[in-house]
């Protein structure tokens, strides 16, 4: 990865990288391919085939990471809980973090996905199919993961607890690591794998743009085109600028720890307060929500979107917050680059904030309750 990527420290401004360059040029290219095309015709189409295969090749994974030499061991670091490390602040909001980032929670990409909904679907289930799909995902990503650190234990000799590998790098050891073990056809295995992988990354990245273009779009009434040409242009210009660079992996990996892990940690359940308890709506959510549902919400979810969430977040986030500013300078870590990270944080919420007053309707969409959808249900049979 240091030779490829060339990767260096956040200030170590070095020189574009023109391979690295021209190949996220072609990804901007094909992301504001896809979104102009529309939902319908490029994102379903594009996910349609390939999410399905990551699945199934993922599942061929898991189960050949079963058969290594070690993966007993792995498994047993993996779910043996580490109680000095649960009782720590930073764990609660890296898991926060983290399940905000893989539900796209926070994002804006929810809210924008579902207004292409159609008026009667079921969201409430919808919304548990999605979560509970995604959590069973992330424990099997978990058990192939740890199977491979067990097995490079068991081949090199050295503990899992002192294994080196983490971060952006590890899905490109671990699971070239059981595609290697694989008895037969590994080499067209390895690349179907990572192409649909690629094609994963490839939803989320037009997933992130999608929200800016389709708000610009509904606000300033621009033809799809014109949306995605501005807005999301501009947007792959800075990225082609910043990201192939020698510094550019270090520039992704602070820039996402302190959007994830701060910004998006005060923007949740600052949504939340403004939406449940200063506009007062959760009851028109709820009643929505149920009016189409099959799986009715109740006093569970106002308690959990109204106090359990916001407070909890409210308090870890303050916990990792002085943590985070009282660490020893000599202390390796995000610390380091606070002045970047904050500057980063902060700088986006408050364009989100501005964004929001900017593109804000002017007339609010009424909510539909259940009595509402039993109108529209009879009309129209």
């Amino acid at each position: 990865m240091a030779e490829f990527l060339q990767a260096g420290d956040l200030y170590d401004f070095g020189t574009w990288l023109p391979g690295l360059g021209i190949a996220l040029a072609l990804v901007w290219v094909a992301t504001l391919a896809v979104i102009g095309a529309g939902v319908k015709k490029g994102i379903e189409a594009t996910s349609k085939v390939f999410i399905p295969l990551l699945i199934v090749l993922f599942g061929a994974l898991v189960v050949q990471s079963l058969t290594l030499d070690g993966a007993v061991d792995g498994l047993n670091a993996f779910f043996t809980p580490d109680w000095d490390a649960i009782r720590g602040p930073q764990v609660w909001l890296a898991a926060y973090a983290q399940i905000f980032f893989t539900l796209s929670v926070g994002f804006g990409i929810m809210v924008t996905y579902g207004s292409y909904l159609k008026r009667k679907s079921d969201i409430t289930t919808s919304a548990w199919t999605v979560g509970m799909s995604n959590s069973f995902g992330e424990i099997l990503a978990g058990i192939a993961v740890f199977a491979v650190l067990g097995f490079l234990a068991f081949e090199t000799g050295v503990p899992i607890e002192e294994q080196t590998y983490q971060g952006v790098g590890l899905a490109f050891i671990a699971f070239p690591a059981i595609i290697n073990t694989l008895p037969y056809l590994a080499g067209l295995f390895g690349v179907l794998f990572f192409l649909s992988l690629v094609v994963a990354g490839f939803a989320s990245l037009i997933s992130v743009v999608e929200v800016p273009v389709a708000a610009v779009e509904d606000r300033f009434g621009w033809s799809r085109r014109k949306s995605v040409a501005i807005v999301g242009g501009g947007m792959a210009v800075v990225s082609v600028a910043l990201f192939p660079t020698v510094n550019g992996l270090m520039l992704l990996d602070v820039t996402d720890h302190f959007i994830n892990n701060y910004g998006i940690a005060v923007a949740a359940p600052a949504s939340i307060i403004a939406v449940v308890w200063i506009l007062w709506k959760w009851k028109e959510l709820r009643d929505n929500a149920n009016a189409t549902s099959v799986f009715k919400v109740g006093p569970i979810w106002v308690a959990c979107l109204g106090v359990i969430t916001p407070l909890a977040l409210t308090v870890i986030l303050f916990l990792n917050v002085r943590d985070l500013v009282t660490a020893d300078a000599a202390e390796e870590g995000y610390h380091q680059y606070q002045a970047f990270g904050w500057s980063v944080a902060g700088g986006a919420l408050a364009f989100a904030l501005i964004m929001s007053l900017l593109l804000r309707r002017k007339e609010t969409p009424p909510f539909t309750t259940e009595e509402e959808a039993r109108d529209v249900e009879e009309a129209a049979r």
